[in-house]
C-alpha cells in the first residue's frame, strides 16, 4: 500500500518532465476527378499517393511488425474522403470470410479505419469492412475507458474483392458522415485497424501499447485535407409499417403507422436529429424474468435511437433511456372506488416525439440535448356490479430533458457537467439531477484522477434533495496497475425518474491491483491477475454492511482457449435493502464463492463456453450451483446457430415474502429457487444486404417456500409458523423474434418482422421443465409486421 501515497508526486511530476510520443503520418492526395469504388486499385490516382505501411501487432506480439504486409492510401475530394488498402496475404484461400449482416463483423478478417477530425484523442468515426463487404461503423469515445460505440450508423460505400494476393478495399467515405469545422485544420487523428483471423492477430497502424489504457490517443495523422468545405447535413426518413397482432381471447387489430426521422446539421460540429411519431414495434422483446431482488431489473436498449450518438449523455450515470416510454409511473389501484376492477392497465407510454442535438467543437466543446415527450396513459376499470366504465390517469403528459456540456483538456483529459429533468403536466410531479464528471490523466498516461458527483430533488410538493459523490485515483499503464475508489450516496439521492441505481444510503470504499503478461510466454498466449476488496458501509446510519475480498485470473493459451478462474470471500452481513421498509435489516452469515470459465478457439467452426459457479455458508446449510452452457456453429459462409443454457439453483436461500400490520411485521422464507434459461438463435445471410435471424427465449423460475419466519429487530430470523399465505411462484416467460431484413438501397431498409410473447405465473412450482413450457402457451400473442425506411439525402436529391 506504500505505494499508493506515491501516486500524486509521480502524477505531477510526470505532467511536466515526461515527453510526448512521436506520432506516425500519412498524407492523403486531392484527385480532380472522384474514385470508382468497385475493389480493383486501378486509378492512376494509386501511382502518385504515397501509402501507409508498417502495421504492428496488438496481439499476440505487441509492437512486432505484422505477420502480413498491407498498404493503404488517402484521396480526398469537395465531397468525400477515399481509401484504398492492399491487404497482403500469403495465403488467400486462408482468409476467414464468413458472411455476417450489417454491424456485425463475427468471426471474419476485417479492415478498419478511424478518423479523429479535430485530432484531440477524444472522438473518433471508425469504417469497417470484412472480405465479403460486410459493412461495421464504429463510434469511439473517449470515457473513463475508451468505448466502441457499434449503435452509431453512417451512410457510405465501399467494395472488397479477394485475389491471389490477398484482398482489396475502397471505400468512399462522405463528409457529411463526419463532423468537422473549416477551422479544424488540416491534420486529422487516424488510425487503422487489420484482423488476420487464422493468427488471432489484431494489428494497427500507429502502435497500440497494450499496457496502456485506451487506444483512441494512441493514434497517428492524416495529413493534407485543407479547403474543404462542410457540406450542407441534411436527410429524411421517412417510414410506413402496418402491424397485425392477435391477443388470447382477443380480437386481432390491424394497425397502421407512419411517422419520419430527420437528421439536419445545425452547424459543422452539431447534429439534430428527431423522431416524429416514433415507432419502436419491431425492437427486440426483452427477456423477461421473476425478479426476487429489492432491486429493479435493468434491461438493455434495443431502441436505434436512444443508442445511437448519445455517449455525452452517459457522463454522471444519472441517463438511462428505458425510462422514457417505460411503464406508466403511477397505479390505478389507489383510485379505485368499491366494487372496481382493472379492465386494462397499460405497460408502457406512447411517445409524441423525440429530439436529440449532440456535437463537438474544434474547440474541444462537447454539447447534447436530448428531449422526449410522453402522451397521457390512462387504466380502464370497470364496476362489477353496475358495469359503468370509465378511466383513471395514470401518467399525465410527461416531458425528458437530458442536456450536457463537456469540455476536453490536455493529455486527454475531461470535465462534464450533466443534467436531467422529468416535468409532468399540471406540476403534479418534477425530478431534476445535476452531475458532473471529469478524468485528469497527466502527460504520460500513466496515472488518471477521476470523479463524478451529483445532487438529485425530487417530488410534488415537498421535495427531497439527496446527494452524490466518487473519486478514483488510477495507475492504469503498464503491467502493474492499481487504484482506489470512494463513492458516497445519501439516503435521499435518487436519479431513478430518468436514470438508473439500484441502491443508495451507501458508502462505499474499492481497491485492486492488476498485473497483465499481454505476450506469449511458455503456454499462455496472455494471461492477467487482480485482486480486490471492496468495505462497503451504510451512510445513514453508519454501520458496516459488509467486507469482501476476491481475486480473478484469465489465461488465454498458444492454442487460443481461454480459462478464467475467481473467487471471493463476503464477510457477515447486514442487509438494508431485503426487508423492503427503511431502518430494518437482516444479518447474513458470511459468503465464499467460486467461478471457473473455459471455452475454446473463438475462430473455429464450433465454439463452446463452460461455466460453473459454487457459493456457500459455512454457518448454515445455505448454498447454490449456477453455471453457464454456450454453443455456436458455422455452417459454411452464411449460416449461423447459437443455443445458451443458464442455471442458478440456490438451496435453503433465505428471502423476503411480505410484511404485514403497517410494515412492523416482516416475514421471509426459507426457500429452494431454481432458474433456468434456454436461449436458441440462427442465422442466414443471403449476402451483405439481406438476413434472416430467428431468436427463441424461454425462462422459468420456480421458488417453493419451506418455512416462514419473522424479522426481529437485531436483523435474526424467529420461526413463525403461523404464518400461512402461499408465496410459491412459478414463472415462464417466452419470447420468438424473427426478421427478415433487407437493405435495398444506402441507409434504406425493409423489415418483415414475427414476435410471439407468452407469459405465465402459477403460486405452485413445478420442476418438469416440459411441463413449464406447455403450461406457458396458455397466455400468448402474436405480432406480425412490415416496415419500410427509406433514406433521402438532401444533397443527392438538390443534385437531381
Amino acid at each position: 500500500m506504500r505505494q499508493l501515497y506515491l501516486i500524486p508526486i509521480l502524477f505531477w511530476i510526470s505532467i511536466f518532465l515526461l515527453p510526448a510520443q512521436e506520432k506516425k503520418s500519412v498524407e492523403a492526395l486531392l484527385v480532380s476527378s472522384p474514385l470508382v469504388i468497385d475493389g480493383v486499385l486501378n486509378e492512376d490516382a494509386y501511382k502518385k499517393g504515397m501509402p501507409a505501411t508498417d502495421f504492428l501487432q496488438l496481439q499476440p506480439y505487441n509492437g512486432r511488425p505484422a505477420m502480413q504486409p498491407a498498404e493503404v492510401w488517402f484521396f480526398f475530394d469537395q465531397q468525400a474522403i477515399y481509401v484504398g488498402a492492399r491487404l497482403y496475404d500469403s495465403a488467400p484461400d486462408s482468409i476467414y470470410k464468413f458472411l455476417t449482416e450489417r454491424d456485425n463483423i463475427g468471426s471474419s478478417d476485417y479492415f478498419g479505419v478511424y478518423f479523429d477530425p479535430y485530432n484531440q484523442g477524444q472522438l473518433a468515426y471508425g469504417f469497417f469492412i470484412t472480405p465479403s463487404g460486410t459493412q461495421v461503423d464504429i463510434k469511439a469515445v473517449k470515457t473513463e475507458y475508451d468505448y466502441e460505440d457499434s449503435n452509431w450508423n453512417a451512410v457510405w460505400e465501399s467494395k472488397t474483392t479477394v485475389d491471389n494476393e490477398g484482398w482489396t478495399v475502397e471505400m468512399r467515405i462522405p463528409y457529411s458522415a463526419l463532423r468537422f469545422s473549416e477551422k479544424t485544420g488540416s491534420t486529422w487523428g487516424l488510425n487503422m485497424f487489420r484482423n488476420i483471423r487464422r493468427y488471432n492477430s489484431n494489428n494497427s497502424w500507429s502502435l497500440i501499447d497494450r499496457n496502456v489504457s485506451g487506444f483512441i490517443h494512441q493514434q497517428g495523422e492524416l495529413t493534407g485535407i485543407k479547403d474543404v468545405q462542410p457540406p450542407v447535413r441534411l436527410s429524411f426518413s421517412p417510414y410506413s409499417a402496418v402491424y397485425y397482432e392477435k391477443r388470447d381471447g382477443e380480437a386481432s387489430d390491424f394497425i397502421f403507422r407512419g411517422g419520419m426521422d430527420v437528421k439536419y446539421g445545425i452547424s459543422e460540429s452539431f447534429t439534430l436529429d428527431m423522431m416524429l411519431i416514433p415507432d419502436f414495434g419491431q425492437v427486440q422483446s426483452d427477456d423477461k424474468q421473476l425478479n426476487l431482488s429489492p432491486y429493479e431489473l435493468y434491461y438493455d436498449e434495443n431502441r436505434q435511437f436512444f443508442n445511437e450518438g448519445t455517449e455525452l449523455f452517459q457522463r454522471g450515470d444519472v441517463f438511462y433511456s428505458r425510462r422514457i416510454g417505460a411503464a406508466p409511473k403511477f397505479s390505478a389501484d389507489d383510485e379505485l372506488l368499491d366494487n372496481e376492477t382493472i379492465t386494462f392497465n397499460p405497460t408502457e407510454t406512447r411517445l409524441a416525439n423525440a429530439t436529440k442535438i449532440s456535437g463537438r467543437t474544434n474547440k474541444g466543446w462537447g454539447l447534447g440535448l436530448l428531449n422526449a415527450m410522453s402522451l397521457p396513459s390512462y387504466a380502464d376499470v370497470k364496476d362489477t356490479i353496475t358495469g359503468k366504465k370509465r378511466s383513471i390517469l395514470v401518467q399525465p403528459f410527461t416531458n425528458y430533458n437530458v442536456s450536457v456540456v463537456d469540455k476536453s483538456l490536455k493529455n486527454n483529459s475531461y470535465i462534464s457537467l450533466i443534467n436531467s429533468n422529468v416535468t409532468m403536466d399540471n406540476n403534479s410531479f418534477k425530478a431534476n439531477v445535476l452531475a458532473t464528471e471529469f478524468q485528469i490523466r497527466d502527460r504520460s498516461k500513466t496515472f488518471a484522477i477521476s470523479g463524478k458527483g451529483g445532487v438529485s430533488r425530487r417530488g410534488e410538493s415537498d421535495y427531497d434533495t439527496g446527494y452524490y459523490g466518487e473519486v478514483e485515483l488510477e495507475k492504469n499503464k503498464g503491467q502493474l496497475q492499481f487504484g482506489t475508489t470512494q463513492i458516497v450516496r445519501t439516503d435521499d439521492y435518487n436519479p431513478n425518474d430518468l436514470g438508473y441505481l439500484q441502491r443508495n444510503n451507501q458508502h462505499l470504499a474499492e481497491s485492486f491491483i492488476y498485473w497483465q503478461e499481454v505476450e506469449p510466454k511458455g503456454i499462455f498466449r496472455e494471461y492477467n491477475i487482480s485482486l480486490w476488496w471492496d468495505c462497503d458501509r451504510m451512510y445513514r446510519p453508519n454501520v458496516l454492511s459488509y467486507n469482501a475480498y476476491g481475486f480473478n485470473s484469465n489465461f488465454t493459451f498458444t492454442n487460443n482457449y481461454d480459462v478464467n478462474i475467481n473467487g471471493s470471500y463476503e464477510s457477515d452481513k447486514k442487509d438494508f435493502y431485503e426487508p423492503r421498509v427503511k431502518g430494518r435489516f437482516l444479518k447474513y452469515q458470511a459468503v465464499y464463492s467460486y467461478n471457473l470459465n473455459f471455452n475454446t478457439d473463438s475462430r473455429k467452426k464450433l465454439f463452446v463456453y463452460l461455466h460453473y459457479g459454487h457459493g456457500w455458508q459455512p454457518a448454515t446449510v445455505a448454498y447454490s450451483d449456477w453455471g453457464d452452457l454456450e454453443a455456436r456453429l458455422q455452417l459454411g459462409t452464411r449460416f449461423e446457430t447459437r443455443y445458451s443454457l443458464n442455471f442458478n439453483n440456490s438451496i435453503n436461500d433465505v428471502g423476503y415474502v411480505d410484511k404485514q400490520n403497517d410494515d412492523q411485521d416482516i416475514f421471509f422464507a426459507r426457500r429452494k429457487v431454481y432458474t433456468l434459461n434456454n436461449v436458441w438463435s440462427a442465422s442466414y445471410i443471403f449476402n451483405n444486404k439481406a438476413s434472416l435471424k430467428v431468436r427463441v427465449y424461454h425462462h422459468w423460475t420456480g421458488s417453493e417456500n419451506n418455512a416462514y419466519f419473522r424479522l426481529m429487530e437485531d436483523g435474526s430470523l424467529q420461526s413463525a409458523p403461523e404464518y400461512s399465505d402461499n408465496k410459491d411462484q412459478n414463472y415462464n416467460a417466452f419470447n420468438v423474434d424473427m426478421v427478415f431484413r433487407w437493405i435495398f438501397a444506402p441507409g434504406s431498409e425493409m423489415v418483415f418482422a414475427w414476435k410471439n410473447t407468452a407469459y405465465a405465473e402459477e403460486d405452485l412450482v413445478d420442476r418438469n421443465y416440459w411441463q413449464n413450457l406447455n403450461d406457458v402457451w396458455r397466455n400468448q400473442s402474436n405480432s406480425l409486421s412490415v416496415k419500410v425506411l427509406y433514406y433521402i439525402d438532401y444533397i443527392n436529391l438538390k443534385k437531381k
